[in-house]
């Protein structure tokens, strides 16, 4: 899978890199693409200041300075990726290596214009080898760039064509028309793909088309975590199961959690938003920490006043500790269960070792790191520094944390291994997103469920439970779900 993967060759999408090019010299900044400029520094009042105007100005002129002072990293990975980009913008094809970690997954070599990039290092990527022309995944890609990822299948396909005339415009004018586009979901990658359709199916100017498409998994984490436990209840709230419309897991759990919540002045403020990354992260050992944090990130983009004493351990009680378990009870099950048998492995133990079902033999050693502490001096200032020294004994805390992330990253990565391992066309990969041409993606979107489906027809928890020998609670398997119906999921991956 991994030659397959590296002998994709691509090009530069150099309708889009024009436009960028545009956006760097004018200094404008779109989405990931930050292109600031040098902010005036605010002018001295005249005469004689009071000693609080004088005190306001200064604060001003200081928040301006370390503005300035900062613009360089800032725009970095702009300024980076549009090196890169113009020094491959005449090279007919190139190719981007790949490698695993530890866990299988799969990482790109490259730190600019990568698959796994930014919005704007997506956009400028595409296929050398071109295939025909299949409009309804263009419209797909259209669709689901602008912002509507959440809509039906159906809904997206007919929003483009009703709005045939917008992406001309953009696809005729993009500079001219900039806020048509801009403040899009994914501005770039939505830009890339009405060029691509205006040219293949409004224009009909191309026969071919090798803009990269993409569909994700819906909590691909709780996906693989009901099917490793067969729950039914679980697997409906991710897409694993045939619904007229796609589910919203993160949805659910915000609107379960506001009977948690007494303060009624909270509720308008809790919607997907605010409980995504929580419910996103609960199989990756997610503690109530990071889910404050988490929570109270999505809130400061609201109006809503957090000052209020405990009304943040409220929502976050509420999110947390009542809706999540409320919503996802036996992936909430199976994650504290990986922990528990983290510290049992580790009492005999030095190192975790299983195998996955593609084969990839994963080796989970983490170890204190020993280091020697050195008093020294710099510029004037006492500094106290730590120099590594290795790798000492097993870190049994970090191996009861990491866990159930690495099992839920090996089967994600394991899913993509099985799934391209046969592929001789254009693909690339994002953990839990599969991208390819319009003209394989409806065998790209059968594969995936075939290969979902086969690889748990097997009990991979009991084959990963008897590697590293723990026992699974008869309680923890709920033999609910019918493993087949993954394949007439048309939300599965979408």
């Amino acid at each position: 899978m991994l030659n397959n993967l590296g002998t994709v060759a691509y090009c530069t999408n150099n309708p889009v890199l024009s436009v960028a090019n545009w956006c760097f010299d004018n200094y404008r900044t779109i989405g990931k693409f930050r292109r600031e400029t040098v902010r005036p520094l605010p002018i001295k009042p005249d005469g004689e200041p009071t000693k609080e105007e004088l005190k306001l100005y200064k604060r001003a002129r200081r928040e301006v300075e370390d503005y300035n002072a900062q613009l360089e990293q800032k725009n970095y990975r702009t300024t980076e990726a549009m090196y890169v980009a113009n020094k491959y913008a005449d090279e007919k094809r190139f190719w981007i290596p790949w490698s695993f970690d530890y866990r299988s997954r799969i990482y790109p070599q490259v730190t600019s214009m990568s698959p796994q990039g930014t919005d704007f290092d997506k956009s400028l990527l595409y296929f050398y080898e071109e295939g025909p022309i299949n409009a309804y995944w263009l419209a797909f890609q259209v669709a689901t760039t602008y912002g509507l990822d959440k809509a039906t299948m159906q809904e997206r396909i007919d929003w483009v064509k009703d709005n045939t005339e917008l992406i001309t415009q953009i696809a005729k004018d993009p500079i001219g028309n900039m806020s048509l586009w801009s403040d899009t979901s994914e501005p770039w990658t939505f830009l890339a793909a009405c060029f691509e359709y205006h040219s293949c199916c409004i224009a009909q100017t191309k026969n071919t088309s090798g803009l990269p498409c993409g569909i994700d998994a819906t909590q691909s984490g709780i996906q693989h975590l009901s099917a490793l436990t067969l729950d039914a209840e679980s697997a409906a709230k991710v897409n694993v199961l045939p619904t007229s419309a796609p589910v919203d897991g993160y949805k659910t759990v915000a609107e379960a959690s506001l009977k948690y919540i007494e303060d009624k002045e909270v509720h308008p403020f809790i919607d997907r938003k605010v409980s995504k990354r929580c419910t996103m992260c609960l199989p990756y050992g997610l503690t109530r920490d990071s889910a404050r944090s988490y929570i109270r990130d999505a809130l400061k983009e609201t109006e809503l006043d957090l000052s209020v004493p405990g009304r943040l351990t409220e929502i976050t009680k509420a999110i947390y500790e009542k809706a999540i378990p409320e919503i996802f009870p036996g992936p909430v099950a199976v994650m504290k269960w990986l922990q528990s048998s983290a510290k049992k492995i580790m009492e005999t133990q030095e190192y975790i070792q299983w195998t996955t079902p593609s084969g990839f033999i994963v080796q989970q050693d983490l170890r204190v790191s020993e280091s020697t502490r050195i008093r020294t001096r710099l510029m004037g200032s006492i500094v106290d520094c730590q120099v590594g020294q290795g790798w000492g004994n097993k870190d049994v805390k970090h191996h009861v944390s990491a866990l159930a992330p690495n099992v839920i990253h090996a089967l994600d990565a394991a899913l993509i291994q099985l799934t391209f391992v046969c592929w001789d066309k254009p693909f690339t990969v994002i953990h839990d997103c599969v991208l390819a041409r319009s003209c394989d993606m409806d065998e790209l979107s059968r594969d995936i469920r075939l290969q979902f489906a086969e690889m748990y027809s097997e009990n991979v928890l009991k084959d990963w439970a008897d590697e590293v020998g723990v026992e699974i609670p008869q309680s923890l398997i709920k033999h609910t779900l019918d493993i087949e119906q993954v394949n007439g999921s048309l939300y599965f991956f979408c």
